[in-house]
């Protein structure tokens, strides 16, 4: 079953709660649903010590497209890694989140998405991330490193309850059942994940296979930032040029920072389910906002337990 959210196809779902439960039998039922997604995903997901996955990707932004290859790396309990890299005539990107513990890995992105939900559109040289800025002091840096590591905690989150039906092992969650959904394909069991520290996504899971069908979850709104000319123009710019630019992309990042993000309802679907040694696994990925379709992959290549070298969650500090 797949339910769709396109407007030219299923609009709306309509959400069928069942008779008002106490906290206790929400987790109860939680606990069961998704002990079936875990049943039917392979026992071997028991024995899940790590995980790495080869994608292609296409991301959207207004009229603007980029692909890229990616790829992610998850050493539980406390290790994660995606690396993300372009080359095209338009950007010229790669970027790289995680975290090792509490402390984010080495690297970060170089053109691409940036914190607050801001993407840096990169033609020539560019700016830097941080728009040319001083140097953060030890506090700054302290509180940046936590939020990124945050942030790489809740997408890995998201992505494995899609994926196995469960978050990563660093956050503290609570699982609550919240009724089923129903389309014209068929029923859905809906199960929420939240904690403490604001994380909070929607799980739909196909009531005929257990499988997941799309996690929900509040975003940041991308924003688009602008630097350099066109990559590759000739003549390149001057360096009188140059500087003007990275001033303009400087100024624009600073003026955003200013306003908080907007906050957005994001979709994340899973599709094409097939068995990797052991544990069916998605092979087809996609981000959806308002309907239309922010992000797709396809995934080439998945390993159940490999050994990673712990050299890739090397850490800044």
């Amino acid at each position: 079953m797949r339910i769709q959210t396109s407007t030219s196809r299923v609009i709306a779902l309509a959400l069928v709660l069942g008779c008002a439960r106490g906290a206790a039998g929400q987790d109860a039922k939680a606990a069961e649903v998704l002990a079936g997604t875990r049943k039917a995903i392979g026992k071997k997901l028991e024995t899940l010590t790590s995980l790495s996955v080869q994608a292609a990707t296409q991301r959207n932004i207004g009229n603007f497209q980029m692909t890229s290859d990616l790829e992610l790396l998850v050493d539980l309990p406390d290790k994660y890694l995606r690396s993300e890299s372009s080359n095209s005539a338009m950007v010229n990107m790669s970027s790289t989140m995680g975290f090792n513990g509490d402390r984010p890995v080495k690297g970060g992105p170089q053109g691409g998405m940036a914190p607050g939900g801001m993407i840096i559109r990169m033609g020539g040289p560019g700016v830097a991330m941080n728009g040319g800025g001083e140097k953060p002091t030890p506090e700054q840096q302290q509180q940046m490193d936590k939020q990124m590591v945050r942030s790489a905690r809740q997408e890995i989150s998201r992505l494995m309850l899609g994926w196995f039906g469960m978050t990563h092992p660093s956050l503290s969650v609570q699982y609550i059942y919240a009724g089923e959904a129903e389309s014209p394909d068929g029923k859905a069991f809906i199960v929420d994940a939240r904690n403490e520290d604001g994380f909070a996504a929607r799980l739909f899971i196909d009531e005929k296979t257990h499988l997941p069908l799309m996690v929900r979850y509040q975003g940041p709104q991308p924003r688009i930032v602008t630097a350099g000319g066109p990559r590759g123009a000739s003549p390149p710019p001057t360096r009188e040029e140059q500087t003007r630019l990275d001033a303009n992309a400087k100024s624009q990042v600073e003026e955003m920072q200013k306003q908080p993000p907007v906050m957005v309802e994001y979709a994340l679907y899973f599709d094409d389910w097939r068995d990797e040694d052991g544990i069916k696994f998605p092979h087809a990925f996609r981000r959806a906002s308002g309907g239309t379709t922010t992000e797709e992959w396809t995934i080439s290549k998945v390993k159940v337990n490999p050994k990673i070298d712990t050299k890739k969650f090397e850490t800044e500090h």
